[in-house]
């Protein structure tokens, strides 16, 4: 057994005091609460201790009125008892208001393996030249993500935005500019320069994320172009009315109350209505910028109700590798099927001067390249005619043109040209692997893979082969 200790208490006052003291233990042994009566206990210590420092010094306060023994007992036996059941019922308020609230929704999505995207309404501040945003609300835990601005977060030359949660605006900064419309941050550089990539990259995530807000939306940009948005600008200015910001050069702290990090990102070249603001498609898409260019032409021609017209042909050539080799006789075997054709291709900056040109057509036809991306310019119901380069490309072709110029509502034929149509003929011999076994040259990986068949191919085009997607275009274009 525990062994017993007295205590002699010789004051009687002392002595009820203790009376008390047991009795409260007692009843709150029997009711389990004895972590609660220590804290309790504890508090109606520092309470007394209080009381007794105060009486103390009213005693030698000359100003003071007279406190008598029977006034003091009952001040400090009124001090010192617990009220049990209010402090107990407020921590169970506590806790129910505790479980009432709604749990922090997440603000970044990860699930695409490509891409990254942040957005937050609510105080926000952007800190420009840190890179650095920050989301103000009590119902988030403190939390940093390191996010990539640009659609494809593997990029070695496009710096990562800092993006963290605070439950209060305690040792954050402070608004500099306050601004009432949401903003969106992103990044250019990556592979912006090339044109199928400023599209499938930039412009179409772009529409895709601020479109729904009609103008009313400002860019934040980090690894700016000047020279990108000039090149854009007739897209950019129908989707924001305000001047977009070089966050990189930017000591503000701007304050937006809905903020976007990166860019919305489906597939390349593709929009997925079910998942969009909107319920917009590649088709709102395209009809979108034919408006931003004040293109006239929505539909193509019908040869079914004006079958004396000539349709026209674009014939998009090249500079580079994967051009044609034998443009004049393409053009006699076009022309022979009742095709006019236009054969061009756009200089660097001047899209605005070309997207007219492909407008007026009814049917585009091309190497696999970034000249096919002037599909989203031609009207609905025209034609693209892709030819695919030597060797098991076409899984790749299809994927980059064929299945978003069909969700455009364009027809879409494909030609995969034969090793004879090769000019790699010229550098390797037949029985090489690259003819023979193309699988093996793909394992390589992209850059190797790319590096023969991409930049070293161009297309000797057997126009009798090559002649019957012609004429389908033709009969498709009178349906």
């Amino acid at each position: 057994m525990n062994s017993m200790q007295v205590l002699v208490v010789d004051d009687p006052h002392s002595c009820n005091c203790l009376l008390e003291f047991i009795c409260s233990f007692r009843t709150l042994r029997s009711a389990r609460l004895r972590p609660f009566f220590v804290y309790l206990t504890e508090r109606e210590k520092k309470t007394e201790d209080a009381h007794e420092t105060n009486a103390e010094e009213r005693v030698h306060d000359d100003s003071s009125s007279t406190i008598t023994d029977a006034t003091a007992k009952k001040e400090t036996t009124e001090t010192n008892k617990p009220n049990e059941e209010k402090i107990v019922a407020e921590r169970r308020d506590d806790e129910r208001i505790q479980m009432m609230k709604p749990p922090a929704e997440p603000i970044c999505d990860f699930s695409n393996p490509r891409t990254e995207f942040c957005e937050m309404k609510g105080d926000v501040r952007i800190h420009g030249k840190p890179s650095s945003v920050v989301f103000v609300s009590p119902q988030q835990q403190n939390n940093e993500w390191k996010i990539m601005p640009y659609v494809r977060k593997q990029m070695e030359n496009v710096e990562k935005v800092s993006v963290r949660t605070a439950s209060s605006p305690e040792g954050v900064p402070s608004c500099t500019i306050n601004q009432t419309v949401p903003a969106i941050v992103f990044a250019l550089g990556g592979f912006t320069g090339n044109y199928y990539h400023d599209l499938t990259d930039v412009l179409l995530p772009l529409f895709l994320t601020a479109r729904q807000f009609d103008g009313e939306v400002q860019f934040l940009v980090t690894n700016i172009q000047v020279w990108w948005f000039g090149k854009y600008q007739q897209i950019i200015k129908r989707l924001t009315r305000y001047e977009f910001v070089d966050l990189d050069n930017s000591d503000e702290v701007l304050c937006h109350p809905h903020v976007m990090v990166g860019l919305r990102f489906h597939n390349d070249l593709m929009i997925d209505p079910a998942r969009a603001p909107n319920g917009y498609s590649m088709t709102d898409f395209t009809k979108f910028v034919r408006s931003a260019y004040s293109l006239k032409r929505e539909f193509a021609i019908s040869l079914r109700e004006q079958p004396d017209r000539k349709p026209k042909l674009l014939l998009v050539t090249r500079n580079g590798s994967r051009r044609f080799t034998n443009v004049p006789e393409i053009v006699e075997m076009a022309e022979g099927l009742n095709y006019e054709v236009v054969h061009a291709d756009a200089s660097f900056g001047d899209v605005a001067g070309f997207v007219d040109v492909v407008n007026s057509c009814d049917v585009i036809m091309g190497v696999h390249g970034a000249g096919l991306t002037n599909f989203v310019f031609l009207p609905m119901n025209a034609v693209l005619v892709q030819i695919v380069p030597c060797c098991e490309l076409e899984a790749m072709a299809t994927h980059t043109f064929g299945f978003p110029s069909m969700a455009a509502g364009l027809h879409y034929l494909e030609y995969n040209i034969t090793v004879d149509e090769s000019t790699l003929l010229e550098l390797y011999p037949r029985d090489h692997a690259v003819f023979t076994d193309p699988q093996s040259i793909h394992r390589l990986g992209w850059m190797k893979m790319g590096k023969i068949y991409l930049r070293k191919q161009d297309v000797k085009l057997d126009v009798n082969r090559f002649r019957p997607v012609l004429q389908k275009a033709m009969d498709l274009l009178r349906q």
